[in-house]
């Protein structure tokens, strides 16, 4: 014969009574063991609280909210190094030709016509050098 949905039901609140029962019955004893070594020790609250987390395990990894002296000297950085090589004659979008290729340029065999002329490359650093001062 099988068991109804509210049977289970029922059991399943029964075993949750039992369940808590029983961590009440093993927190109660655990306390009474600490209470036992901390009178034994004579030990109290503000000791424990007091004492130095030697022997507990090490936390992994840096502090929230620190960082490593190469991403705060990459953040520092302001404006390009090196002079933009490539334009995008439709948006305006420049590369300096180094690291990965944007979409716009990515495919492309003959990079040529993308290039951008010598002396606009010269102004463009100038001016970021103004901004820079």
């Amino acid at each position: 014969m099988m068991a109804t949905l509210s049977q289970i039901e029922q059991r399943i609140v029964h075993l949750q009574k039992k369940a808590d029962d029983l961590r009440r019955k093993k927190a109660a004893s655990v306390i009474a063991s600490i209470r036992k070594m901390m009178a034994d020790h004579g030990l109290t609250l503000k000791d424990i609280e007091d004492a130095p987390e030697e022997n507990m395990p090490r936390k992994r990894g840096r502090p929230a909210g620190s960082r490593n002296e190469a991403s705060t000297a990459a953040v520092k950085s302001t404006g390009p190094k090196v002079p933009p090589k490539y334009r995008d004659p439709v948006t305006g979008a420049t590369w300096s030709g180094r690291a990965r290729p944007p979409a716009w340029i990515k495919n492309v065999k003959d990079r040529s016509k993308f290039l951008i002329e010598q002396s606009a490359v010269e102004e463009s650093s100038e001016i970021q050098k103004r901004k820079r001062v």
